[in-house]
């Protein structure tokens, strides 16, 4: 029987007699060790052409991402396969690239701070960087007809121009009016005189500038996206709908006989060569294809540049001890060994964009979940990578459309299944569960459990599975108007229980199941529940401080990283002291069979005994 409970805020420990005995203390703190950065990949975002003006030779250009650390652009000269690498002046990477006339490459980056940079190709040298003010991203961008850089932003959903030849950046202004758009994602230029822009997600639509009259206004209707804009017509599209409009005066063309969508270009992902051969990437390698010829997997090289460190997203180990983890951007995953202190960094993991997010290893085998293609995987250490025909690591189920991020992370559930908690597509509220059966591949997955609202956090005991919810979405703003749930669910029947928090009392990751008890962390509280009282019996103060890792420290303690501090907190009598001091906010965390926890802040990994 499904219950469902009420709750109200209470009152939480003060930590000042308990702070102010472990000053007291602090010899018996725990000491850190740093490891080192075994978390190394290639993100790349965007690809250009240049003949380089230094030799006239035609190069591959690729623009990296590293997740908290800085981007760089690779230049790759297609002959010799020798690379230059040049980290950006600041900045995780870019989206933006563009080449201008083989004089300057526009870079604009994200996340964080949306900068837009310009790199001298005779000099091989940075201008001091420009800011989009409020912005922390830029998206793709284009070259217009007045051989100015256009390109779009996150959040403020904002058209901006950047004119090379001055160096000036200028904000045109929002393209939607809608406050719940917060993307103006892609720009199209082959108009003369036109710059059309995508928007969305809340509700979509197509927006255009008008280069000569300096004003921006809207064509077609809600929902539709851009085919193609060329010199005699623009195409949009809504679902399985196409429409045309003369470039003249935006009225609508008549194509009852079919002659204008045949005349639509096909779109090629891969940059064409002045020979007529393809240079594209797949994952961490390049290619250079000749003409008529599909991609094998013999034709993949290796980037010829060192790959850049990256953040460490997720934490968790084998039963030899040997620690693995997903990393920020880029859809690989890394091994470290303690003993070697040698590490391992995969290709990407399948052919979707994103991370890793959930990792479970069962029989020696890694199960994997993964945004944004909503895949399973599943990889065995001990056979060789294919992970170009799709066996090793082998996708072999995916929850989208309906579900595309893994929030909640992954974990074996009390029926041998392993469980993931997710949230919906772009643009859409909601989230849901999924069940892999490890032995068969046989995958299950139930939408929106709680309606509308994301699975945030995930856990499980010998009994049920216990989850958060919240108002996080993929492409909208959080909505802060829902109450978070903290539910018990019972593989085999469902909800059994459902309680309800107020609204403003936020729940994220902070969730997990040890000793009989349930610990679940309350914007900066952490509550103790009793599954078999169904009530919560402590409310801990964690100083200010969120927290998203807690880990088992003993058979009455867990671990709590919030802040800069591991607290050790007993989950029967809500005592707790400060296990470690931490260099940084913890952005992964476990502990191994042993005993060891192992943490990362960044790109850094870090162990304490």
């Amino acid at each position: 029987m499904r219950r469902r409970h009420f709750i109200k805020s209470t009152g939480v420990m003060s930590l000042s007699l308990f702070l102010a005995k472990e000053e007291m203390r602090i010899g018996q703190k725990k000491e850190w060790q740093y490891l080192g950065q075994p978390c190394r990949n290639f993100n790349i975002l965007a690809k250009t052409l240049i003949t380089d003006p230094l030799d006239g030779k035609e190069k591959l250009v690729l623009s990296n991402f590293a997740a908290s650390e800085t981007g760089s652009i690779i230049i790759i000269d297609i002959e010799s396969g020798k690379g230059e690498n040049f980290q950006l002046p600041v900045g995780e990477g870019a989206w933006g690239l563009v080449n201008w006339h083989n004089e300057k490459l526009i870079i604009g980056t994200c996340t964080g701070v949306a900068y837009l940079h310009v790199f001298d190709l005779k000099t091989r040298s940075f201008a001091k960087p420009l800011v989009g003010e409020g912005e922390s991203y830029f998206w793709q961008m284009a070259v217009a007809s007045d051989d100015k850089v256009y390109g779009g932003t996150y959040p403020g959903c904002v058209l901006f121009q950047f004119d090379p030849k001055t160096n000036t950046l200028v904000n045109l202004g929002k393209v939607s009016d809608n406050p719940k758009n917060l993307y103006s994602r892609n720009v199209f230029t082959d108009t003369p005189g036109y710059v059309f822009i995508y928007y969305g997600l809340d509700n979509p639509g197509v927006a255009y500038y008008d280069i000569h009259n300096n004003k921006l206004g809207y064509i077609g209707r809600p929902g539709d996206t851009v085919v193609e804009t060329n010199e005699t017509f623009i195409c949009l599209k809504n679902e399985d709908e196409y429409n045309f409009y003369s470039v003249a005066d935006f009225s609508k063309l008549d194509d009852s006989d079919g002659s204008l969508k045949r005349r639509l270009r096909v779109h090629k992902s891969d940059e064409t060569l002045v020979d007529g051969r393809t240079a594209g990437y797949k994952g961490q390698e390049y290619y250079i294809l000749e003409k008529g010829r599909m991609l094998q997997s013999s034709d993949l090289k290796r980037i010829p540049v060192d790959p850049s460190p990256t953040r460490i997203f997720n934490l968790t180990s084998d039963s030899k001890g040997v620690v693995w983890g997903a990393c920020g951007f880029g859809l690989t995953v890394f091994n470290y060994n303690p003993k070697t202190k040698k590490y391992w960094n995969s290709p990407t993991w399948s052919n979707g964009g994103g991370e890793v997010y959930g990792m479970v290893f069962h029989k020696g085998k890694l199960f994997t979940s993964a945004y944004a293609g909503g895949d399973h995987a599943v990889f065995d250490p001990l056979q060789p990578w294919n992970a170009f025909d799709n066996v090793n690591p082998n996708t072999f189920a995916s929850v989208k459309p309906d579900l595309i991020r893994p929030e909640g992370r992954s974990v074996m559930g009390p029926d041998g299944g392993i469980w993931t908690g997710w949230s919906a597509e772009y643009g859409v509220y909601g989230g849901g569960l999924s069940r892999v059966q490890p032995e068969t591949l046989k995958m299950y997955h139930w939408y929106d459990p709680v309606p509308q609202q994301q699975i945030a956090g995930l856990t499980a005991d010998r009994e049920n599975l216990y989850f958060t919810t919240n108002g996080g979405a993929s492409g909208l703003p959080y909505n802060d108007e829902v109450r978070c749930h903290f539910v018990t669910w019972k593989p085999g029947k469902g909800i059994v229980e459902d309680i309800v928090f107020e609204k403003g009392e936020t729940l994220g990751l902070g969730v997990f199941a040890h000793g009989g008890l349930v610990a679940l962390v309350v914007n900066t509280t952490l509550r103790i529940y009793d599954p078999e009282g169904r009530k919560f019996t402590q409310n801990i103060s964690l100083n200010g401080n969120g927290c998203r890792w807690i880990i088992a420290l003993d058979k009455r303690h867990i671990g709590a990283f919030a802040g800069k501090m591991l607290y050790k907190i007993n989950l029967y009598d809500g005592s707790q002291s400060v296990l470690a001091e931490l260099p940084g906010s913890a952005d992964a965390a476990m502990i191994d069979r042993k005993g060891t926890i192992y943490f990362s802040v960044k790109s850094k990994l870090y162990a304490l005994s």
